[in-house]
C-alpha cells in the first residue's frame, strides 16, 4: 500500500507541529468538499498542493485496502494513521484516545443487528454518542444501508476524521462535536444528504447547531424514531419518543467544490 500520505506528512511535521499539520488538513478537506461553498478564513500556511496531494494518496489507501481485502467493506486509515504515527511517534497519547479495533466493531455491529432484516433500519437513527473515528457505525452500515447515521464525540480532531469517514464510505448521516454529559455544543457536520439524488458525489455541510445537522433527507417521519445505541448493543423494537426530528429546511445552492 502507498505511503505517500505518510512521506508528506512526515516532511511538513518537520517544520511544525504534527497535530496542527493534521488538523489542517482535515479542514482542507472539508473545506474543498462542501456542497455549498463557504469561506471559513482558515489559513493553510501555503500547503495547500501538499495537502491535496495527501487527499489523492488517501484516497487511494482506501482503495488498494479495498482491492487487497476484497471481503472488506469499510476501512479507517485515518483512524490507524492517527493512532500509529501522531500518537507514537508525535506523543499525542497523552488525549487518551484510543479508538476500537475494526474486528471487535465487526462483531459488536453484527450482534446489534442480528435477527432483522436490513429494510428494518431504513430511515431510523443510529447512533453513537462517544464515536471518535466513527468506526462503530462503518462497520454498521453494512447491516443499516439505508440507515440515518449520527455520531458525536467531545473532541475535534475525531469528529473531522469521522466526517471524512462518513463522506468516503457514502455515508448519509451527521457528525457531531458536543460534551453528550452536560450538552456543550461546539460544531457538526452534515454528510452525504443528497448524495444519489440531486448530487452523484459525496459532499459535506457546515451547519450551525446540532438539530440542522440532523436534518437529513430520507429519515421515517411516518414512525416514531427508533434511536439504536451501537455502543450499547441494543437490538430492540422500543421506539424511542426522544428523537426530535426537525422540520425541512430550504437551502439555496450556490455551487460545490469537490476533489472526487
Amino acid at each position: 500500500m502507498s505511503n505517500e500520505f505518510e512521506k508528506i506528512f512526515e516532511r511538513l511535521a518537520r517544520t511544525d507541529d504534527p497535530n496542527v499539520i493534521f488538523t489542517q488538513w482535515l479542514d482542507y478537506v472539508i473545506d474543498q468538499n462542501l456542497y455549498t461553498l463557504k469561506n471559513r478564513g482558515l489559513d493553510f500556511k501555503g500547503r495547500e498542493q501538499d495537502y491535496l496531494d495527501m487527499f489523492i494518496a488517501w484516497v487511494e489507501n482506501q482503495q488498494a485496502y479495498f482491492e487487497n481485502n476484497p471481503d472488506k467493506y469499510w476501512y479507517d486509515y485515518l483512524g490507524h494513521f492517527y493512532e500509529d504515527v501522531i500518537q507514537s511517534k508525535f506523543r499525542a497519547g497523552s488525549r487518551g484516545q484510543f479508538f476500537t479495533p475494526s474486528n471487535v466493531c465487526d462483531a459488536m455491529a453484527e450482534l446489534t443487528f442480528h435477527g432483522k432484516p436490513k429494510e428494518h433500519y431504513d430511515g431510523k437513527l443510529i447512533n453513537d454518542c462517544a464515536g471518535g473515528s466513527g468506526r462503530l457505525l462503518l462497520a454498521s452500515k453494512q447491516f443499516a444501508p439505508n440507515g440515518i447515521f449520527i455520531l458525536h464525540d467531545l473532541d475535534s480532531v475525531a469528529v473531522k476524521m469521522a466526517a471524512l469517514n462518513f463522506f468516503i464510505h457514502g455515508i448519509r448521516g451527521a457528525v457531531i462535536c458536543k460534551n453528550t454529559l452536560t450538552g456543550e455544543f461546539f460544531e457538526a457536520y452534515r454528510i452525504n444528504n443528497y448524495l444519489g439524488t440531486i448530487l452523484p458525489t459525496p459532499h459535506i455541510e457546515i451547519c450551525n447547531t446540532e438539530a440542522e445537522a440532523c436534518n437529513i433527507l430520507g429519515i421515517n417521519r411516518e414512525d416514531k424514531q427508533e434511536a439504536i445505541e451501537v455502543n450499547n448493543n441494543t437490538n430492540d423494537d422500543n421506539d424511542d419518543d426522544g428523537i426530535a426530528i426537525p422540520e425541512p429546511v430550504q437551502t439555496q445552492v450556490t455551487g460545490q467544490t469537490t476533489l472526487i
